[in-house]
């Protein structure tokens, strides 16, 4: 009989991805994660060591540049399948993060594919994307999109073995358009970086300012609460600079901000709000609730399974009379909110995750008998 494989370190492990590590994100900090739960080599295309160095400054993590510099969307889809396929590396297993790093030869390769979500603009985001497109567009995009839906959902049905995601709502997605089913590891936090403090009377938001946030609802709500001021932390993308030029003089927009500017405003706030459509998984809350601030978000998405309504914050329709009503409710009492924070919030802990990935990459790794 094979001995079987006991530990992580027993394998030579790779993440391979299309992340971009030249700027901080919640993705690049997820799969930082990873690696050092796996004790992996990250692979991607290109990495500014000053950036990776603010995820990672003990360097415990080995992350190599694969020097290219892939284009904006939708070209950088179809450059990135490219540089993956055209890769020949020799590690033990592989770990992909997004469709693109997948495309990388993965017949019989011991892999998992870690999904944040199905590309959202072939799926369930499919119309409001192709909205938006000019007319002349929309005639360009139609079949090109139905097409790669058509080769995505091919792929991973003919490729891909072993499937884990980021939340239940993911996995919903995945049974829906691909007809998998995946292991639920949740993002993990760092619970020792947060703390609480007193408030100093203002709400937060965190996070890019673009379509799928609706930040204007979040705006409108504080517009009509003029005694209430809001803190917006996250850039805003080309296209809804009007947001921040029409705010009422009680909503700020900070832009991005350090790791430590960022702890002492979830620490100081009042409350925490966010309006995502139907989010993958959304840390942001998490945070908010790491920190014992309530939490009030549209009741949809991986919101439903981080937000406990009426103990953690307050989940209700994405609207703004409703959003008002659950800022007072919140407001009225927001220390009642702590303890269920702190403890909801240690569900999501770094051991936890790290448990969980390393538990599931052994278990699948153990099905290969040539790796044995």
């Amino acid at each position: 009989m094979k001995k079987k494989i006991e530990t992580v370190q027993d394998i030579n492990i790779a993440i391979l991805t299309c992340e971009d590590f030249s700027k901080p994100g919640g993705a690049q900090r997820l799969i930082m994660d990873q690696a050092r739960a796996l004790s992996a080599t990250i692979i991607c295309p290109q990495y500014d060591p000053e950036a990776v160095a603010a995820y990672d400054p003990r360097s415990d993590v080995h992350v190599i540049s694969l020097d290219a510099r892939l284009p904006a969307d939708p070209f950088r889809q179809i450059a990135g399948r490219r540089l993956f396929q055209r890769q020949s590396f020799s590690y033990d297993f592989y770990v992909f993060n997004d469709d693109m790093a997948s495309r990388y030869p993965v017949k019989q390769m011991p892999h998992m594919y870690y999904f944040n979500t199905p590309r959202r603009a072939l799926y369930d985001m499919y119309y409001p994307f192709f909205d938006e497109l000019p007319i002349l567009k929309q005639f360009l995009y139609a079949p090109a999109l139905s097409s790669a839906r058509f080769f995505d959902r091919r792929f991973v049905r003919e490729h891909i073995r072993h499937i884990s995601c980021i939340s239940h709502n993911t996995r919903n997605r995945l049974q829906k358009y691909y007809g998998r089913d995946a292991k639920v590891i949740y993002p993990p936090l760092h619970l020792e970086q947060y703390r609480c403090e007193p408030s100093k009377g203002y709400w937060l938001s965190v996070g890019r300012v673009d379509k799928w946030k609706r930040v204007e609802l979040q705006i409108e709500t504080f517009r009509r609460m003029p005694d209430k001021e809001l803190l917006v932390v996250g850039p805003v993308y080309p296209g809804y600079e009007h947001l921040k030029k029409s705010a009422p003089p009680n909503v700020t927009f900070l832009g991005s901000c350090t790791d430590e500017q960022l702890m002492t405003l979830y620490a100081q706030c009042e409350g925490f709000i966010t309006t995502a459509i139907d989010e993958d998984f959304g840390i942001t809350p998490v945070e908010a609730m790491a920190s014992g601030k309530p939490v009030v978000a549209t009741k949809e998405g991986g919101y439903l399974e981080t937000v406990l309504d009426g103990y953690t914050g307050i989940l209700t329709h994405p609207d703004v009379d409703d959003l008002i009503s659950a800022v007072r409710h919140v407001e009225a009492e927001p220390l009642k909110y702590k303890e269920a924070c702190l403890r909801q919030a240690s569900r999501f802990s770094y051991e936890q995750f790290c448990y969980e990935m390393q538990m599931h990459v052994l278990e699948i790794a153990n099905t290969y008998t040539h790796l044995r």
